[in-house]
C-alpha cells in the first residue's frame, strides 16, 4: 500500500512539474510571437495555438497538486469556527465529493477523446492538429485529481485554514 501511496504522489508531482514546463513553454512562445511580430514584422501561424494547448495542459495537470499542497481558493470561515471531529467530518466529506467529480469529469474527458480521435477532428488553424491530443489533457488530469483525492481520503488530515492579512 505504501507503493501505491508513494507512485499516486510522484505522479502527481510529475504532473505537477509537466504544468510547469507547460507555462514556462507558453513564456517562450509568446515571447517568440512578440518579437517576431514587433521587431520583424513577421507573426508565427503557431505560437497562439500551441500556447492555448499548453495552458490547458498546465491547468489541468497542475490542478491534482493543488489539491495535495492545499493551494486551492477555499472559504475556511466554516472550518475555522468549528470543533476538530466537525472538521474531519466535513473534511472527509468535501475530499469524497471531489473524489466523486473527478471520477466523472475523467470518465468523460476520456470518451470525449476517443470521440474526437474516432471522428479524426482536427484543428481549423494551419496546424491541423488532431484535437484528441490536447483534450486528453482533461482525463489524464481528472485521474490526477482521483488520485489526489483518494490520498487526501487516506491521509484523512484536515488541513487548517490559511491566515489573513
Amino acid at each position: 500500500m505504501k507503493v501505491m501511496y508513494k507512485l499516486s504522489d510522484l505522479l502527481i508531482k510529475l504532473g505537477a512539474y509537466l504544468a510547469g514546463f507547460f507555462i514556462l513553454l507558453t513564456t517562450f512562445m509568446i515571447f517568440f510571437e512578440v518579437i517576431s511580430r514587433a521587431v520583424f514584422n513577421h507573426p508565427t501561424s503557431w505560437a497562439t495555438e500551441l500556447s492555448i494547448y499548453s495552458i490547458i495542459g498546465s491547468c489541468f495537470l497542475g490542478s491534482a497538486y493543488a489539491v495535495r499542497t492545499y493551494s486551492h481558493i477555499t472559504v475556511d470561515l466554516l472550518i475555522n469556527n468549528v470543533n476538530d471531529r466537525i472538521k474531519t467530518i466535513l473534511a472527509y466529506l468535501s475530499n469524497t465529493l471531489g473524489l466523486v467529480f473527478s471520477i466523472i469529469f475523467a470518465f468523460y474527458g476520456f470518451e470525449h477523446s476517443m470521440k474526437t480521435l474516432e471522428l479524426g477532428v482536427k484543428s481549423a488553424s494551419l496546424l491541423r492538429i488532431p484535437m484528441y491530443l490536447p483534450e486528453l489533457f482533461l482525463p489524464v488530469g481528472g485521474v490526477l485529481m482521483c488520485l489526489a483525492f483518494i490520498l487526501q481520503i487516506v491521509d484523512g488530515g484536515v488541513h487548517k485554514g490559511g491566515k489573513h492579512l
